[in-house]
């Protein structure tokens, strides 16, 4: 009798210790988000960082014509740019996530200071891969196309960039005739390298003026070619072209190599 009570109570006692093991094992797996990874939201700070690397112009019109872009995100200074070896002195003015763009305003003591529109155009052919477009103020426009990861070697160059335009405006008791604030006079008083070019070409500026009947007209077409350019790799180009066209169209000394 004593037994046929029990029955009962062990039946049901059972019953509820299985119930809370089926429940124990529900709330083990009721909560799927939390057990998914979190993913990361794409914000200014992570399309900045994205841009860091080793970039290059796609195109190009001769074996060092090619412009390179440095790329480098510090977590305490921002985004800071280098191209061709010259610091882009900017502050970030605006980034668009959904049209991919950033705008960076450069600011110069030899040139006019701009916006620098840099917009990523995603790969046709490969998912997440992307190339840069770059738009000056002035309506030039750069194709760029990655190229590699900065090195420890790149970083150094990006800080002597800077610390090199820290150093402020070229002196001017600087021997050129380039404009006072131009880019060619920043760069000749600047540079040793671009100084070299400069005193080499108008040595034959003076010679072609003095020898040639059409020599002040060439001189001053290739004085307004070289006060145009607004960047290291310009200025190099330009250098080079004129002394191939004096060396095909007149007999002058060649003061300087400029390949």
């Amino acid at each position: 009798m004593k037994d046929d009570c029990l029955r009962p109570m062990r039946m049901a006692l059972l019953l509820a210790t299985v119930l809370m093991a089926a429940s124990c094992r529900q709330d083990d797996g009721a909560d799927p988000v939390a057990a998914t990874p979190e993913v990361e939201q794409s914000t200014a700070e992570t399309f900045q960082r994205s841009l860091e690397g080793l970039w290059s112009t796609e195109e190009s019109e001769g074996d060092d014509a090619e412009a390179l872009y440095l790329f480098e995100w510090q977590a305490s200074g921002g985004l800071r740019v280098v191209r061709d070896g010259a610091w882009l002195d900017g502050k970030v003015e605006d980034v668009d996530l959904d049209n991919g763009t950033l705008a960076l305003h450069v600011t110069s003591d030899t040139g006019p200071s701009e916006t620098v529109t840099v917009r990523k155009v995603p790969d046709a052919t490969t998912e997440s891969a992307f190339t840069l477009r770059i738009t000056w103020g002035g309506g030039q426009t750069e194709g760029l196309g990655f190229v590699r990861r900065l090195t420890a070697r790149d970083r150094a160059d990006v800080a002597e960039a800077v610390r090199i335009a820290g150093r402020g405006a070229a002196p001017a008791s600087c021997d050129t005739d380039a404009p006072v604030g131009s880019v060619r006079a920043a760069l000749v008083c600047g540079h040793e390298e671009f100084g070299a070019l400069d005193a080499g070409m108008r040595t034959q500026f003076k010679e072609l003026a003095d020898r040639y009947p059409d020599g002040d007209r060439t001189v001053a077409a290739a004085t307004r070619q070289l006060d145009a350019c607004g960047t290291p790799s310009c200025l190099r180009a330009a250098y080079a072209q004129w002394q191939a066209y004096f060396d095909e169209n007149y007999d002058l000394g060649d003061v300087v190599d400029y390949q």
